[in-house]
């Protein structure tokens, strides 16, 4: 409903990055006593800190790996929210926790002694890597930036680039042609469908349009990866065109804001308003927010299950996450609930007891 509401306003602009444009909402959905007032950008500092790192920079390429958050900035995202838990500011900086812990699969720098045992048993490693995690400079595999934007959030995002002066108006009719969705199969996803037209052809780009060397890892694919996003709308050039203008955007500050607001307004401010209040609402939002992304379905049934206390509601959310793939849950269990475990020790709440994830 909330996301129904907000995009008739919205205008489906998809120029527009989320919290953008001021405005006041106070939308009481599911029993939520969260408040979204005066939307509007993630506060400058966090984010420039978030990027900071998260290794970024203007010359970074998808080739990081590896990421942590410090728990100095943990701890100010956790407080910051529950000082001002209705500022839509420190709302949208507690989503950073939930998309680098809980989805993007990045560590805790250095945890500090105290900090409880990690639920992924990886003693806050990260789990990030070349082939895994997400990353704020992907393009090369998986999707786009940290959110690994596809479908109609990476369509809306080449649009968005496209109509900004990061790319030359001599490149951006081929730029913007990528983000006609009737040139891709409605079967399969948008990105992979760009990504095997050039990964899977005979002909092959070292360098971008501008004569830069990619310097992205190398994943590899195989036969069946190429026959499964085959598209003969599309061919090795046009995978050229993407990388290179993707890649920078993804090194512009204005186009990882725009990919981190997008996924916030999607996904974060959705889960924060349709989780009923009281005690353990903060919590079991950040479990939900890992489902939509795959079954949005799933992460409303598992609200309307009943749940008496916090562990009732964190376990209705793995217990739908399991009914859809019991394998996926196993897999991602443990990585969904860092962002609770962190967030209850860095507000001063006692640690969860007892395991959630399945054996």
């Amino acid at each position: 409903m909330f996301r129904s509401v907000f995009r008739a306003w919205y205008g489906q602009n998809p120029v527009k990055p989320a919290f953008e444009v001021l405005v006041t909402l106070a939308v009481l959905i599911g029993g939520s006593s969260i408040v979204m007032a005066e939307a509007r950008t993630l506060p400058n500092e966090v984010f420039t800190e978030f990027l900071r790192e998260g290794d970024w920079s203007n010359h970074a390429d998808d080739n990081i790996t590896g990421e942590t958050l410090s728990p100095s900035l943990i701890n100010r995202i956790v407080n910051d929210y529950k000082t001002h838990p209705n500022d839509p500011g420190t709302q949208s900086e507690l989503g950073l926790l939930a998309l680098a812990m809980g989805i993007a699969e990045w560590g805790v720098k250095y945890p500090p002694a105290g900090l409880p045992p990690d639920p992924a048993g990886m003693a806050w490693g990260s789990k990030s890597g070349s082939n895994s995690g997400k990353h704020l400079m992907s393009y090369a595999v998986g999707g786009v930036g940290i959110s690994h934007a596809d479908q109609g959030d990476l369509i809306d995002f080449i649009t968005y680039v496209g109509s900004t002066n990061l790319v030359p108006s001599a490149h951006r009719d081929a730029y913007r042609r990528l983000a006609n969705p009737t040139i891709y199969s409605k079967r399969r996803g948008v990105y992979d469908q760009l990504r095997a037209a050039g990964v899977c052809s005979s002909e092959q780009f070292d360098t971008d349009l501008n004569g830069e060397k990619f310097n992205h890892s190398n994943v590899p694919h195989d036969q069946d990866y190429c026959a499964k996003y085959a598209n003969s709308r599309l061919g090795p050039n046009d995978w050229r065109v993407f990388c290179t203008w993707t890649r920078v955007a993804l090194r512009s500050n204005q186009g990882q804001k725009w990919l981190i607001e997008r996924w916030g307004e999607k996904f974060w401010v959705s889960s924060l308003m349709k989780t009923p209040s009281g005690s353990g609402q903060i919590e079991e939002a950040l479990v939900n927010v890992r489902i939509p992304n795959s079954q949005p379905l799933t992460a409303d049934q598992a609200l309307a299950t009943n749940a008496s206390d916090l562990k009732a509601r964190i376990k209705r959310e793995l217990d739908a996450y399991g009914a859809f793939s019991q394998r996926t849950l196993k897999r991602r269990c443990g990585i969904m609930l860092r962002p609770v475990v962190l967030y209850r020790n860095f507000a001063g709440e006692p640690e969860l007891e007892g395991s959630l994830c399945p054996q």
